[in-house]
């Protein structure tokens, strides 16, 4: 993991995977919200769902998704999340519940704010952050100076 930032007892980081096979999370046992970033659009359904899955696993609670693809990456994760309780109770659903957001045509800037700054929710107040690079592009150094701006309370440039 390239850790981003930590700050008032908040760890960010970052990690890059070209295939769902190199994910693997950082925060053993911890929930937190992720923000993926497609750069480049070339994982298909199946792959952005067996990703869904592996985030989901590891504790992920809000995906904020960005770049290429990011309506799909949003849909992959809430379908996982819903395949996964067909029978759960409304109790029980609200305990697992998984937030998502896509912001399409957003800029790292945009999407970076919203997710340091606007992902808890009900009784989660996130002490670990990741960021999840999908495939290779020019912005991922903007989408990690983005994140670690807010998560130092600097103004964006």
């Amino acid at each position: 993991m390239n850790l981003l930032a930590e700050n008032e007892g908040k760890i960010y980081g970052a990690i890059a995977i070209d295939a769902p096979g190199d994910f693997s999370s950082p925060f053993s046992g911890a929930l937190f919200p992720c923000m993926i970033w497609d750069h480049d659009g070339r994982l298909t359904d199946a792959q952005r769902s067996e990703v869904a899955n592996l985030l989901l696993d590891a504790g992920c609670r809000y995906a904020v998704c960005g770049g290429h693809n990011c309506e799909a990456w949003h849909d992959a994760v809430d379908q996982e999340f819903v395949r996964r309780r067909p029978d759960d109770l409304d109790t029980t659903w609200d305990a697992a519940h998984v937030m998502t957001t896509w912001h399409e045509d957003e800029n790292p800037d945009d999407v970076a704010f919203f997710f340091v700054l606007n992902t808890n929710f009900d009784d989660h107040a996130f002490e670990h952050y990741l960021v999840v690079h999908v495939g290779d592009g020019h912005t991922k150094e903007q989408v990690n100076a983005a994140v670690r701006r807010y998560a130092f309370n600097e103004q964006a440039i």
